[in-house]
């Protein structure tokens, strides 16, 4: 049903990894949520490999992308995933496909596939960029495919930093919901190493009853989740169950609604455990604010204040005090890599990196400290020479008629116009219901209504996705 995971069996598998791996080498890892990819993360790190982490269910074609792209020395898959297009012998390179790479299997581990290339002339001409750890894609709801580069520095400021804001200790034990490709998901398995506590690794995932009959028997401590799944622990009725033992939720990776909070802190006086809420980034390895909202619940609309180590300051500031949130601390990413040629320098250059990060999200700082959230910096639409926050209206238009919706910026000509989705039949009064509270909008809104909203492997809203429809 589940696995029971501490740092000693961490450090025990990765002595029984077969290879061996050099400085000025590259892998890359499809991870599952398992003991394993835990180990194969720790293994590389602790070899100074620099690791591109991705989720093992990901496309067959979305992989090779990535493999074309950055040419890993070694690649590393669970055996079930089924992918002898890799594997030498099988698969020989052709002239349609000479722009894929071909590998031999080096060995199996574990259930996992460990594949290798020859790509040692970079060695002689590049040298990674100053300790350069860990690439692992963004998880926005806008944007296009990019790694972010994070350090070993930053992985274990990051860890520190939550450990002590959560109040963690060697007795967590911490449910691993998410995937740990997933740097939200990363971030609980660092975290609670780093406290010394130790991880429950379900088999299932939330859908199955037997992930919660493990967490309970085994007496899980922290659950965490994005917006999104918690919407889901609440359909499943997951908190009807006892969880003796559970001093602490958390949550973050998006905006949550008012009344699923309202619906957390009732469980969490309940229950008398902590909810934290929290704000982070990719960029900033996972975390910038968190607070107990169970403490603060008159800041039920904020996402707390700066994690420890950290800096908060807002840009381009206006009347309200409300412009771009800047975050600044010692586990902010070195930069973004399209391409292999941007994980390393020649001899002759320095690369420079900065411990500031301009988030692109909208929000300010209260008297107390607090930070809140408006929006992202290019989530406006301008209409008759107004700016129109578009995650602001698609709140407010969601309270309106009692479902999800999702707002995007389209153009009609020459025209701004703003497309609401939603998967209600739109009803008749909508568009003057809508008009009466935004009348700057006569004109310029229109409702689609679509079966589902689309949303991205972190339960993001999927806003690229979106303007397809339009």
């Amino acid at each position: 049903m589940g696995r029971m995971v501490t740092t000693e069996n961490i450090i025990s598998l990765i002595r029984t990894i077969p290879i061996s791996v050099h400085k000025g080498q590259h892998a890359l890892l499809l991870a599952d949520n398992s003991a394993e990819s835990i180990a194969l993360f720790g293994f590389f790190l602790k070899n100074n490999v620099p690791l591109i982490l991705l989720n093992a269910s990901m496309r067959d074609e979305q992989v090779q992308e990535y493999m074309d792209e950055y040419r890993p020395q070694w690649f590393v898959y669970p055996k079930n995933r089924n992918l002898p297009q890799y594997s030498g012998g099988q698969n020989e390179c052709s002239e349609n496909r000479k722009r894929y790479q071909c590998y031999e299997t080096a060995c199996e581990w574990n259930g996992y596939v460990i594949a290798s290339r020859d790509n040692a002339g970079f060695e002689l001409t590049y040298h990674w960029l100053e300790d350069l750890a860990l690439l692992i894609p963004t998880s926005g709801s806008t944007g296009g495919r990019r790694l972010v580069m994070l350090t070993k520095a930053n992985l274990a400021a990051n860890a520190k930093s939550i450990a002590e804001s959560l109040r963690m200790d060697c007795t967590e034990r911490s449910a691993v919901l998410m995937p740990v490709s997933y740097s939200y998901g990363l971030s609980v398995v660092n975290s609670t190493i780093y406290a010394g506590g130790c991880l429950l690794i379900p088999e299932t995932d939330i859908f199955h009853k037997e992930c919660w009959d493990y967490l309970e028997e085994n007496r899980v401590t922290a659950i965490s989740g994005v917006p999104y799944a918690y919407e889901w622990y609440r359909k499943l009725h997951v908190f009807d169950r006892t969880f003796e033992a559970l001093r602490l939720m958390t949550t973050a990776g998006g905006a949550m609604s008012r009344s699923m909070k309202e619906y957390l802190l009732q469980e969490a006086e309940r229950r008398n455990v902590d909810l934290a809420v929290m704000y982070g980034q990719t960029e900033a390895t996972a975390r910038i604010s968190s607070f107990f909202l169970n403490e603060h619940p008159d800041k039920i609309d904020s996402v707390g204040t700066v994690i420890p180590g950290g800096k908060l300051t807002i840009s381009r500031a206006d009347e309200n005090g409300c412009g771009e949130i800047v975050y600044e601390g010692k586990n902010v990413f070195l930069g973004y890599a399209h391409s292999l040629n941007q994980l390393f320098i020649t001899e002759q250059e320095s690369y420079k990196y900065t411990v500031l990060r301009y988030t692109g999200d909208a929000g300010y700082i209260d008297g107390d400290g607090y930070l809140y959230i408006t929006g992202r910096m290019n989530r406006y639409a301008k209409i008759c020479g107004q700016r129109v926050g578009l995650d602001e209206l698609q709140t407010e238009i969601g309270k309106m008629f009692g479902q999800k919706v999702a707002a995007v910026m389209t153009a009609d000509g020459e025209r701004e116009m703003i497309g609401i989705f939603g998967t209600k039949e739109p009803d008749a009064a909508w568009e003057r219901c809508v008009l009466q509270r935004y009348p700057i909008l006569r004109g310029s809104v229109k409702y689609i209504q679509i079966e589902e909203l689309p949303r991205t492997m972190n339960g993001k809203l999927d806003y690229k996705k979106l303007q397809e429809y339009i």
